[in-house]
């Protein structure tokens, strides 16, 4: 485990990473959610990512010294955009919340409460009002936990980090989603992470312009970039879990979106394997039973 080393008595300045583009309408509420903390020695980084609306007018109209404003000429993409903000970022300890998710008030305090002793720590989310807290919590995630992937839900917003952590590893800018996943890995090839079992982060799952919304209406062709961070980590995750999340891609929607079931199911298979598309389905039946539950 890495050792936090602490403060000299005064309370740590934490830097907190917003890249945005064309989200003018959300970009206020997520602000106002930061600005609203019960812990106050933040300063907010937001990156816009070359908006065409009035970001710039929405970010500068808060009258509030601890926000900066960064833009980007031209869209670089999130990954590119958060690495902005690490780079601009003064404090201690790094943060990042997307345009259209909220931090409930005590997100940052919980945090780094729960940074005693590690260097990184993920919380948990709300989503559509209901906790994806775990009924069997851990006070550290590791690796193998990171296999499965049930920590990424809320991407980075759950996630913060010693400054010095997230400056060396940055964001890797070639992949098109599972840009936080990929990050959790490489941390967590460092150091342990601490786990706080408690949704601090509201996620919004809207029908705003999202990349989880565009893959709905892909075929399984154009979804094969989509695959890039497992590709990258195939080792990692041996050949069970890599089919298993392959599939689990490639069937996103598939129930409620997908019009040529079919050609997207025998596609999966032969991709895959019969035995991870099993597993995924049989994992949704379960999500959608205990969302009843």
């Amino acid at each position: 485990m890495c050792a936090l080393s602490t403060e000299d008595g005064a309370k740590p300045l934490v830097s907190v990473v917003i890249p945005t583009c064309n989200r003018a309408g959300l970009l206020k509420r997520a602000l106002d959610s930061v600005l609203g903390q019960t812990y106050k020695r933040l300063e907010i980084v937001v990156i816009d990512d070359a908006s065409s609306d009035n970001t710039r007018e929405v970010v500068l109209g808060f009258k509030d010294d601890r926000i900066r404003y960064l833009r980007h000429e031209n869209n670089r993409g999130g990954s590119a955009a958060r690495n902005t903000g690490v780079d601009a970022a003064k404090g201690t300890y790094i943060a990042f919340l997307d345009d259209d998710d909220e931090w409930l008030p005590e997100m940052t305090q919980k945090q780094l409460d729960a940074l005693q002793g590690f260097e990184a720590v993920l919380c948990t989310c709300l989503v559509n009002g209901r906790s994806m807290a775990k009924r069997r919590p851990k006070a550290v995630i590791t690796l193998e936990d990171l296999k499965r992937n049930p920590y990424a839900i809320g991407g980075t917003g759950v996630l913060m980090a010693r400054a010095v952590i997230i400056k060396n590893l940055r964001f890797d800018e070639q992949l098109p989603i599972h840009q936080d996943w990929d990050l959790f890995i490489r941390i967590a090839q460092q150091c342990d992470i601490a786990y706080l079992n408690e949704p601090l982060l509201i996620y919004n799952e809207g029908q705003h312009d999202r990349i989880t919304n565009k893959r709905t209406n892909m075929t399984p062709e154009q979804m094969e970039p989509y695959m890039k961070m497992l590709e990258k980590h195939k080792s990692f995750f041996g050949r069970s879990w890599y089919n298993r999340h392959i599939a689990g891609i490639l069937l996103y929607g598939f129930f409620k979106h997908r019009p040529e079931k079919a050609k997207y199911l025998l596609y999966t298979v032969r991709r895959c394997g019969i035995l991870a598309v099993l597993r995924v389905f049989a994992r949704r039946a379960y999500q959608v039973a205990a969302k009843y539950d």
